[in-house]
């Protein structure tokens, strides 16, 4: 005698379509985001940087009164090392940042802006302040207060 197995959950979607779960959906907003930010930022004359290195800059930035390190950036984007590595180099490439050795521990590099750097970041901030005001401006504030809450609530609980 064979039981049938009822399955555990109902497919929202047919087979045949994309299923509307929430991690390939929040993928389809970030994609479309990204691909905002990267209209904005040519408007702005902002080609060649990425938004990563965009919101390292003014991570950079905002943080030039103490020593930055590479782990900073891992902890403060959720990103692996081999990612971090992979970025700061072609920011260093691309004279964005310099990496300045630390006096009490020759192997630590601290992370610095350039000059380059400097005049990018005001340009790409400009872009990514505009994405940012875009998509907050698709929803009402209290949808867009929801919305932070419920990203934060993901965030934590995944972090």
């Amino acid at each position: 005698m064979c039981k049938e197995i009822e399955p555990c959950c109902t497919p929202v979607a047919p087979p045949w379509e994309t299923p509307q779960v929430i991690p390939a959906q929040l993928r389809r907003v970030n994609n479309l985001i990204f691909r905002r930010i990267g209209q904005i930022s040519r408007a702005n004359g902002v080609e060649a940087v990425t938004p990563m290195h965009g919101w390292i800059m003014e991570y950079l930035y905002r943080n030039s009164d103490t020593p930055v390190f590479q782990r900073d950036i891992e902890r403060e984007f959720s990103i692996t090392r081999s990612t971090v590595t992979n970025i700061l180099q072609l920011m260093e490439r691309k004279g964005y940042i310099a990496r300045q050795s630390v006096a009490q521990d020759a192997r630590l590099k601290q992370l610095v802006l350039t000059e380059k750097g400097r005049q990018f970041h005001e340009n790409t901030m400009l872009a990514l302040h505009q994405t940012d005001e875009y998509v907050a401006g698709l929803l009402t504030e209290e949808e867009n207060t929801e919305l932070l809450r419920l990203l934060n609530k993901l965030y934590l609980g995944l972090k």
